[in-house]
């Protein structure tokens, strides 16, 4: 095969990888406003936003971006597993103790944790524990990690080999 046709073909996996990406992006913004956040479905979005990583993940050549983004939704997915068990009125308080102590301390910055914040963290973290399966962003990581070490080992084995030849 030409040089050429090496570098069309290349190029077409490219915007085929970037065509199905934003495919499973719309479709996962699309359906976060469709489901209900009460739907044993709810999880659907995420999964399709998460996966649509994985064309481009595919596509590109190293490993390494596999475990980042693994380690990075599992991370996530934490986070989100704590705010389900986390009561929104104890973060509420604690916000409020954080600007009465910034407050006494003469802090500019006992303004960030207003009244009208205190109520948007309680909205965030109700969206956030409601409408977001940590399950489904540990899971994509879980996943992710291993196809990335399974991978890794994979390029490590072809390096070796070809390095043999060479010696």
């Amino acid at each position: 095969m030409s040089e050429a046709a090496e570098k069309n073909k290349a190029i077409s996996a490219s915007k085929l990888a970037g065509i199905v990406s934003a495919v499973l992006w719309i479709l996962g913004f699309a359906l976060a406003f469709l489901v209900p956040s009460d739907s044993p479905f709810m999880w659907v979005p995420d999964a399709l936003l998460l996966t649509g990583f994985f064309p481009l993940l595919i596509f590109w050549k190293p490993s390494w971006p596999w475990l980042v983004f693994g380690f990075l939704n599992v991370v996530i997915g934490f986070i989100l597993l704590v705010a389900t068990f986390l009561p929104v009125e104890t973060l509420v308080s604690e916000m409020a103790k954080a600007r009465q102590q910034l407050t006494e301390a003469k802090s500019p910055y006992a303004s960030v944790f207003s009244e009208t914040a205190c109520e948007q963290m309680a909205h965030v973290h109700t969206h956030l524990a409601k409408q977001h399966s940590p399950w489904t962003w540990m899971l994509v990581g879980i996943v992710s990690i291993i196809y990335g070490i399974v991978r890794m080992i994979k390029n490590t084995i072809k390096w070796a080999a070809a390095k043999r030849k060479t010696v």
